[in-house]
């Protein structure tokens, strides 16, 4: 990947090996963004990222010394830091046995769902469970559950999975639970185990595969004594970082997804942005925009949106990604900095049609990231009438035209915007664009000087929650004596 210093000087796009365009026409270089000058001014803060993040590669530990091997997950199939070699060859054996299901439910929240539920809604579509399984290939149905402490979906899927098993002459329904937790203790995917088990155990055969900690928690040990398959979350990967890791690959592999070229995308990524020079890395320099973006010009809230309904879950998962990672109340000397940006999930065109406004003429707090593909899977043209004139228009072309009027609109009203573009919607450019905001984050903590890697906020409410439900317990068995 070539891209000249002067280009980027008054904005300009990069590319990935012809299939991955960052544009940050909108980003660099206006009067009303991020300036040339202002690398210069903060070009230690960058100069200091890119050196830790290639620490970070080569030793494997976090800005406080613990375990961060996201780097390795590329290559996750070749070497065998993340992942056994049996566990491996049990991996890549899941693509045919998963043709013995006639569904799974795949149970977890946060990183354990966010990344499988964008990769369903990506490659296998959501009328997928109308299709029968020869027009599955075989694949089994897929749902999910224990995102959400809410009894009224879990009713209701038990519901659906009963009249499925209705359906089925002269056996039983074959039904895989994939519950994916590392600690085995998160209260959402638990809950929907038992509650799934008490309600579809007499009306289907439940099997059980499960990811989770190699050592730690509670479900390994319950995996060998019940002698159900076990795939291992790895050491040194946290959860919005695990799609790349079996927890996302098992899941691929049940749904025939090709993991191969979904690692493949990231590798590409991953080989193309290890420079510590910003004009040769493009995910460097996007985080150092981003990142002054938010320091200097009041930017506090950051908008995803993709453009076209398979990809609405992405903008979830980057949500939790940007969120987690940079939304630090310390940095790494224990200073209070409140950092991070609000993450906003959004799709077009439908949110031009509810929030766009806002976006438009509301508080210039907000950066807007596009997300598009360049050459959709299927098209349908249709006719158009525009000012006197009908024609036949292509509705990918419709598409990417409103996604380039609300760039020039925002752009008009002094609006920061950047877009990235992938060629073409497979498992291998899916894993590129994931893969690069992986790096982006990575880059942008270093750059804030915080834990892009851990999320201790998140414990303090399970400490009320988890107390909360003690107390009730207490009270019911003392009023039960």
């Amino acid at each position: 990947m070539k891209w000249e210093y002067n280009q980027f000087e008054y904005g300009g796009s990069m590319n990935i090996g012809n299939e991955l365009l960052i544009d940050i026409k909108h980003l660099l270089g206006n009067r009303w963004s991020v300036k040339r000058e202002d690398l210069d001014t903060y070009s230690r803060q960058i100069r200091r990222a890119a050196g830790n993040i290639s620490k970070l590669r080569q030793s494997g530990k976090g800005p406080d010394g613990s375990k961060v091997l996201f780097p390795h997950l590329p290559y996750l199939l070749k070497e065998e830091v993340l992942i056994s070699k049996e566990e491996r060859e049990a991996l890549l054996r899941l693509r045919e046995e998963a043709k013995g299901y006639d569904a799974v439910i795949s149970i977890g929240i946060g990183g354990s769902y966010l990344g499988d539920q964008v990769l369903f809604d990506l490659f296998c579509s959501p009328y997928w469970n109308q299709l029968t399984k020869d027009e599955r290939n075989g694949y089994p149905q897929f749902y999910f559950a224990g995102q959400n402490m809410d009894p009224v979906s879990l009713v209701d899927l038990s519901s659906c999975i009963s009249c499925e098993a209705g359906h089925i002459q002269g056996r039983r329904m074959q039904v895989l639970f994939l519950v994916i937790s590392k600690s085995g203790t998160t209260i959402e995917p638990v809950t929907a185990v038992r509650g799934l088990k008490k309600l579809l155990a007499d009306v289907c055969d439940i099997h059980l595969m499960a990811i989770t900690d190699k050592e730690k928690g509670r479900i390994r040990p319950v995996a060998e004594k019940e002698h159900f398959p076990c795939f291992t979350v790895p050491d040194g990967i946290g959860g919005r970082f695990s799609i790349f890791s079996q927890v996302g690959l098992v899941f691929a592999s049940l749904a025939g997804i090709d993991i191969e070229s979904f690692l493949k995308g990231a590798q590409m990524v991953e080989e193309a942005c290890q420079s510590e020079n910003m004009k040769e890395n493009p995910a460097l320099l996007l985080a150092a925009l981003k990142y002054i973006a938010t320091k200097k010009y009041g930017i506090t809230a950051e908008v995803i949106m993709p453009y076209g309904d398979k990809l609405r879950s992405f903008g979830w998962w980057y949500a939790q990604l940007l969120g987690e990672s940079l939304g630090k109340k310390y940095d790494m000397q224990g200073n209070v900095v409140y950092n991070g940006r609000i993450p906003v999930a959004s799709v077009g065109t439908t949110d031009m049609h509810s929030l766009t406004q806002e976006h438009q003429q509301g508080q210039k707090n907000k950066l807007i990231q596009f997300i598009s593909v360049e050459h959709l899977p299927s098209d349908l043209s249709v006719l158009c009438d525009e000012k006197g004139v009908s024609g036949m228009v292509p509705m990918s072309r419709m598409l990417d035209a409103a996604r380039r009027a609300n760039e020039e609109a925002l752009a008009n009203e002094g609006r920061m915007s950047c877009h990235i573009s992938i060629s073409e919607l497979t498992p291998f450019h899916i894993g590129a664009l994931m893969y690069f905001f992986f790096l982006t984050i990575a880059y942008e903590g270093a750059m804030e000087n915080v834990n892009a890697f851990d999320q201790p906020g998140v414990e303090d409410y399970k400490k009320i929650l988890h107390e909360d439900l003690r107390k009730y317990i207490v009270k019911n068995q003392k009023e039960e004596n």
